[in-house]
């Protein structure tokens, strides 16, 4: 197991974008390793600078709740939306809530529409509900919601 754990830390120095998301998500949940949030996502922002999707993901969840670094709605959007544009339905999702509720970029009802749509179409099936409370909440129809 120790070679197994300096296996992955050499891999790690190296920037190997795959054991960067592996050690990341170990060190995030405290998993046969002591949680450590600060080194978590400097191993998601390395990661991330391969285009990572994982990797933009976890940095926005890390950024919105300010875990292992200071609270930033503003970075989430922006690692929301890399890890969305790069096609992750989970992303889409919490991107749209962003745009939903204005949390990191202004209230925006037609974007958390778009972002919901993207989201649904990648089979993230949450988003369905999301695209039918957003057209209840404007008079819309919700067949007028899908398109």
């Amino acid at each position: 197991m120790e070679t197994d754990e300096s296996s992955l830390e050499e891999r790690v120095a190296a920037g190997d974008p795959a054991a960067c998301m592996q050690l990341g998500k170990r060190l995030l949940r405290g998993r046969g390793i002591e949680r450590n949030y600060e080194r978590a996502l400097a191993c998601f922002d390395t990661a991330a600078r391969s285009g990572n999707a994982d990797a933009f993901y976890l940095m926005g969840k890390c950024y919105l709740k300010g875990v292992g670094c200071i609270k930033d709605p503003g970075g989430a959007v922006s690692c929301l939306e890399n890890a969305a544009r790069r096609g992750h339905a989970s992303a889409a999702l919490k991107l749209g809530e962003c745009f939903e509720r204005g949390i990191g970029a202004p209230k925006n009802d037609e974007l958390a529409a778009y972002w919901y749509r993207k989201a649904a179409a990648r089979g993230e099936s949450r988003a369905y509900d999301d695209l039918l409370r957003l057209a209840r909440a404007a008079g819309e129809s919700p067949r007028h919601a899908s398109r």
